[in-house]
């Protein structure tokens, strides 16, 4: 009879299936008492994926199939798949947004951070594209900088929180579905704390983030009340010559307080604020 691979005097497969919705192979190795355990752990594996209780994603990876699911048609929650590829991954951009609760439209592509980016995971008709940290911070030793935690099925997510997503959605707006999806997006943020973005600016240290901050704060007084002293202090860094913000488009309008030029719908003399929440 073919055993199941349990691996003794670790961690039992139900118990560890039950704390790990999404399972990598790392993890499993961990929990099994290190690599002396790999050949054990590479059956058991193995074997619960020829039952269908687990699902392989790509190699390393396993989603736990629920014991009422169909193994087929099983999709595991894209989130925790992130959180899974690398050990020290951070939720970001677009995903961040959603995970936060501003995103305005769905997306099937799930941004993270990580200090070793690998090739992005597609399936299902989704994607995990692998980021790496701005270099900046790298070379600061400060990619851990305004990131959070937060439970989502059990298991704990890192993901970057409302001000570094804000600042983060204007250095790369591909991965936020562009500026104006950022902007209607974060314009659901509420309370931000100034402290934060301020060190995080002063991090980056890109005069372009800070007039886009600047811009952003001023045309949504509700997502950082008290913000005045902030913009007059990113004020003075505002770019020596004009900007563009998104692509270059005809039309633009120039918003001089910031330098930046910005798309006509989404300038300040449009009475834009996000769109309606």
């Amino acid at each position: 009879m073919r055993k199941s691979g349990v691996v003794a005097g670790s961690t039992s497969p139900k118990s560890l299936f039950a704390r790990h919705p999404v399972l990598s192979y790392e993890a499993w190795l961990q929990a099994a008492g290190g690599r002396a355990h790999a050949s054990r752990v590479r059956e058991s594996a193995k074997y619960y994926a020829s039952t269908g209780r687990l699902r392989h994603l790509t190699r390393g990876l396993y989603a736990v199939v629920p014991v009422d699911a169909d193994p087929k048609n099983f999709v595991p929650d894209p989130y925790l798949v992130a959180a899974a590829l690398r050990a020290d991954a951070a939720l970001s951009h677009h995903s961040a947004l959603d995970l936060l609760g501003v995103a305005r439209s769905v997306f099937h592509r799930y941004s993270y951070l990580t200090a070793r980016p690998r090739r992005t995971l597609r399936l299902d008709g989704r994607e995990w594209p692998a980021l790496s940290h701005p270099r900046v911070l790298v070379d600061k030793g400060q990619t851990a900088f305004g990131v959070l935690t937060m439970d989502r099925r059990g298991t704990v997510l890192r993901v970057t929180g409302p001000e570094r997503t804000l600042v983060d959605g204007f250095f790369s707006p591909r991965w936020v579905g562009g500026l104006e999806e950022h902007v209607e997006s974060a314009a659901g943020f509420e309370h931000l704390d100034l402290d934060v973005l301020d060190t995080y600016l002063r991090l980056l240290d890109r005069r372009v983030l800070d007039a886009a901050l600047g811009w952003f704060l001023e045309g949504h007084p509700d997502a950082g009340k008290g913000s005045e002293a902030l913009m007059r202090r990113l004020e003075k860094r505002v770019p020596k010559q004009p900007v563009y913000l998104g692509p270059r488009a005809r039309g633009g309008r120039l918003q001089r307080r910031w330098n930046l030029i910005v798309p006509p719908h989404l300038s300040l003399e449009s009475g834009f604020e996000g769109g309606e929440r």
